[in-house]
């Protein structure tokens, strides 16, 4: 009982994006002639070449998300200039507990092979596979359908450098009514009318229907 307790209230943790601002560094090198005026947009644009849309060490970098901090002065290396670079960007690396939404592309007899997508950039920076036997439960598992939103807890994350996406491994998490957005309807408050000095309460006419219907 109490270990359901306790992954019942990891499920109900509040999901998260999936991304966080870091600031890195970096060793860069550009070529003499890329040096000059225009050496912070060269920087930017090599930084964002080598690692936006992919996986670095330290997660998969945001498509369009880095930028220039700072940079030491240029060292001359062979042929090229060597600066030492201070970059912010937009990280992805999910750990364990964290709960994630995705978007489900295929439903097997084994899982659920489901995305999350980034809408701005178009990446796809989390491939998820949730396993049958990791589900709530089996009829919560049967209503789940392609292009179904849900919710995912990672159990575990893997990925190689320089690869479009982290796998994870994940547990279905049971969906209540606000699990994406959706706000249960507040009750209606009685109006006050003040006449001749009296408070009369009057209650909407949509609740004195609800009351002669019961």
């Amino acid at each position: 009982m109490a270990e359901m307790r306790h992954a019942k209230q990891q499920d109900t943790k509040k999901i998260y994006g999936v991304y966080i601002k870091s600031l890195l560094t970096s060793k860069m090198y550009l070529s003499m002639n890329e040096v000059g005026k225009n050496v912070k947009q060269n920087l930017e644009r090599m930084i964002s070449k080598q690692t936006e849309g992919k996986c670095i060490p330290e997660g998969f970098i945001r498509p369009g998300s880095a930028k220039v901090v700072s940079y030491s002065a240029g060292v001359i290396n062979n042929e090229k200039v060597e600066f030492q670079v201070v970059y912010e960007c937009m990280i992805c690396n999910p750990v364990e507990g964290m709960l994630i939404e995705a978007v489900v592309k295929t439903v097997t007899k084994a899982g659920i092979h489901a995305e999350v997508i980034d809408d701005e950039s178009g990446a796809t920076p989390i491939v998820a596979f949730v396993a049958r036997d990791h589900s709530f439960n089996d009829k919560q598992f049967s209503a789940v359908k392609e292009n179904m939103k849900i919710v995912v807890r990672v159990i575990g994350s893997r990925f190689e450098l320089f690869d479009k996406n982290i796998w994870v491994i994940g547990k279905l998490v049971e969906q209540s009514n606000d699990s994406f957005g959706q706000r249960n309807p507040k009750p209606k408050r009685p109006q006050l009318k003040i006449l001749g000095g009296d408070v009369d309460v009057d209650v909407d006419e949509d609740e004195d229907d609800e009351n002669e219907e019961e």
